[in-house]
């Protein structure tokens, strides 16, 4: 017989409608799928960025609707296959996608859009989506627009993951508040304020928007924030596409909402970004854990962690 666990679902919240300016979140368009980048937006319009977030996945991939709406594009722009779907007065672009809808196709949330092109790729080193979000003309973070159930859903015991040795912290992160890894509720977290979709304990979120406001004088934009929070389901969806690399789902400081994975430069070692970030972040509470710096155990240039 087989034996079942529950976990957290992230799913649309209930009662949600989708499609609507007053929905309370969308559906994620490639459930599992990592970000391996963020949203970078620009300082002014015209300026180079990141207008979107690009999700990892393999050519052929079925991509969904991340609400009910109107295909508003469906064709090439510049040699790449790219749909544009219109919800409320949002336009939400896939690239590269093939699809065989058409303009003025109406759809339902979690509707097949297509599939990710093998060619061309919008990832140098991997096959991604490139999911953008624009709304009344101006882009936004369409990892925001992003409901998160806690309703339970099962699963079979025999797809938890194998336990690891936890990971040295080096930072102090760990429990707190009586509360469970992965399990904190929303009421305990504070938004950080630049990216308020990213959650972390109160006084960290302080410690971080202040490092912000250093960084954003210095390189004239914010830190670009991929994650922060990472409630248990996604632990374990981590775990799974990750394998050793990620940490055993219930230990992650990141469950805790004391760490931080990050972009914009701050993800690569050697850049101005990350040297700046090295000799600023301690003074602002924030540090880059031994294991994770260059020759560390597990170098990881974008995970950052508060000490307080």
């Amino acid at each position: 017989m087989t034996s079942w666990a529950a976990l957290p679902a992230v799913n649309a919240a209930p009662g949600t409608v989708p499609g609507t300016d007053a929905d309370a979140g969308w559906r994620h368009p490639l459930p599992g799928s990592a970000v391996i980048r963020g949203f970078e937006p620009p300082p002014e319009e015209w300026l180079a960025g990141h207008r979107g977030v690009d999700l990892e996945a393999r050519p052929g991939t079925e991509v969904f609707a991340p609400a009910a709406g109107t295909v508003h594009f469906s064709g090439m722009v510049a040699g790449r296959p790219v749909l544009t779907l219109r919800v409320g007065s949002r336009l939400s672009s896939f690239e590269p996608l093939e699809s065989p809808l058409r303009a003025g196709e109406h759809v339902e949330a979690s509707t097949v859009l297509g599939t990710l092109a093998a060619e061309p790729r919008h990832c140098p080193d991997t096959s991604c989506v490139h999911w953008g979000v624009r709304e009344n003309g101006t882009y936004v973070d369409p990892m925001g627009l992003l409901a998160v159930s806690r309703s339970p859903i099962l699963l079979p015991q025999a797809e938890r993951p194998e336990p690891l040795p936890e990971r040295p912290s080096g930072s102090g992160a760990g429990p707190w508040g009586g509360h469970e890894n992965g399990r904190i509720p929303a009421v305990a977290l504070c938004p950080i304020g630049h990216a308020p979709h990213h959650l972390l304990r109160c006084d960290a979120a302080r410690g971080f928007e202040a490092l912000n406001r250093s960084f954003q004088a210095a390189f004239g934009q914010p830190i670009a924030v991929t994650d922060a929070y990472r409630d248990y389901a996604s632990q374990v969806r981590l775990k799974r596409e990750k394998g050793r690399m990620a940490a055993t789902p219930g230990t992650s400081n990141h469950g805790w909402g004391l760490a931080v994975d990050l972009g914009g430069g701050i993800n690569r070692f050697g850049t101005r970004e990350h040297e700046w970030m090295r000799t600023h972040a301690p003074a602002h509470g924030w540090i880059h854990p031994p294991w994770a710096q260059a020759g560390g155990s597990l170098p990881e240039p974008w995970h950052w962690e508060w000490a307080g």
